[in-house]
């Protein structure tokens, strides 16, 4: 090999080298994950497959120094798991190792429990770093007959629903990601105003990392106060910017309601396409309830598919149509009837005067 092929290779050695580099620390902040794996009987022949999955891709190539992390292994009840942050290499091994350990041996699945663990042990309190979770499950939610999240039907009872409240409001990047097609992904998701996707049971690691190859991607809201103006039939437009970060494509995102008191105030169902690195301003068409006096209220958005955006829930200013209230139609009418009686008064006082004086003359003359 000559000197030439030597040096291009070295080169190229280097390049590699440096864009693999580049991949893998990236980030110039650090970030929250939040990561509640399913660990019920009913994995049993996926739970290697996410492992894997979770060890090579998540922890390896995207968890450094300085993030945060916390594992929420959980079946009916909820383990006891990794919590802190991720202060050196050695932690790094802890925490595979607490990966490792997981298998899947727990009756029931308490997704409702695992949620109320995970907000009552988050040890940091950095509202400015951004908050990443994934929650992965082949089932839904059976939570067993002595917990508060347990219904009779599987449905998500009132406990559920107040606890994702919570979560949406916190500006989270969440995915829901199912296994097999027994999973009530979508409706999780929903609930969690999250982006949702599948992967078959017998998925590999590989097959579940193109599925979320887009996990630190986030559409954030540029701005949280907003103002919806109303015409007389309660129409208006709820103006949103959207900031995209960390995708290397152009993503959809498929906006499928939007819940105000658990009424969906859309008109129909929205897609918009985001460039990479992108803002977009959309104007989205809503029909309001309409009140006699403008209002705040709250807005909770639910995604079709694997993108959402932060945060999912919305404190608004609705402002009525301010065309002219009833009673002042009623003013007007009484004013004018005022008018008019008084302009017929003085015009009968002027005739009357006009004819006394027809008759002074008439008799003058005789």
């Amino acid at each position: 090999m000559n000197k030439k092929a030597i040096f291009i290779f070295f080169l190229c050695f280097l390049l590699l080298n440096t864009i693999f580099n580049l991949s893998a620390d990236q980030r110039a902040e650090n970030i929250e994950i939040y990561l509640v794996l399913d660990k019920s009987l009913s994995m049993i022949e996926e739970i290697e497959s996410v492992k894997e999955y979770v060890t090579e891709n998540i922890i390896n190539k995207i968890v450094l120094e300085g993030d945060y992390f916390l594992l929420v292994p959980f079946y009916g009840k909820t383990d006891e798991s990794f919590n802190g942050y991720v202060k050196s290499k050695n932690d790094i091994k802890t925490l595979q190792n607490h990966i490792i350990k997981i298998e899947a041996d727990g009756h029931y699945t308490d997704i409702g429990n695992a949620l109320n663990f995970l907000r009552k042990n988050i040890i940091t309190d950095n509202e400015l770093s951004r908050k990443y979770m994934l929650l992965i499950t082949d089932g839904k939610q059976e939570a067993p007959p002595d917990s508060i999240f347990y219904s009779p039907d599987g449905s998500f009872n009132h406990d559920f629903l107040v606890n994702t409240k919570e979560i949406q409001k916190e500006g989270w990047k969440i995915v829901v990601l199912g296994i097999g097609t027994e999973t009530a992904a979508k409706e999780i998701a929903e609930e969690l105003s999250a982006g949702y996707t599948n992967v078959s049971a017998i998925s590999t690691k590989e097959e579940i990392a193109i599925t979320l190859d887009n996990f630190l991607g986030r559409l954030d809201l540029v701005s949280l106060e907003h103002i919806i103006k109303l015409d007389k039939s309660g129409i208006g437009n709820l103006d949103l910017e959207i900031e995209s970060t960390g995708y290397t494509d152009t993503e959809e995102i498929t906006i499928n309601k939007i819940n105000m008191n658990n009424v969906n105030i859309l008109n129909s169902p929205l897609t918009v396409s985001i460039e990479k690195e992108e803002t977009i301003k959309i104007s989205i068409p809503v029909n309001v309830p309409l009140q006699e006096e403008d209002y705040t209220t709250d807005l909770v958005f639910v995604f079709e598919g694997e993108n959402s955006f932060s945060p999912a829930f919305l404190n608004v200013y609705i402002q009525n149509s301010k065309g002219i209230p009833f009673y002042y139609y009623i003013i007007i009418i009484i004013v004018i009837s005022f008018i008019s009686y008084f302009a017929l008064r003085i015009w009968q006082r002027k005739k009357m005067k006009n004819d006394n004086n027809s008759n002074e003359s008439d008799y003058e003359k005789i």
